[in-house]
């Protein structure tokens, strides 16, 4: 596809995503500090959330083991009361 038969006109979809994709290749760096730009917010907003959703599986996993080890001392506490 020839460049001048590319829909110019951003008022459109069509026109507005030619206009990226001419400027991508006119000035690719430029393209990728942008795109870079408008992502990192994004890329930070995961490793937040990332780091939120380890601790909170960390504290639920300790918590289980905990329960865990509650119950056991309790059925041997039992056992030997009946034993007595």
């Amino acid at each position: 596809m020839e460049v001048d038969k590319l829909n110019p006109d951003t008022s459109t979809w069509e026109g507005w995503f030619y206009s990226i994709v001419l400027m991508a290749a006119k000035d690719p760096w430029g393209f990728l500090y942008y795109v870079f730009l408008v992502l990192s917010p994004m890329f930070a907003i995961s490793l937040f959330l990332t780091w939120k959703l380890t601790k909170e599986l960390e504290a639920k996993e300790k918590d289980k083991k905990r329960k865990a080890k509650r119950d056991s001392n309790i059925a041997k506490a039992r056992k030997a009361n009946k034993a007595d």
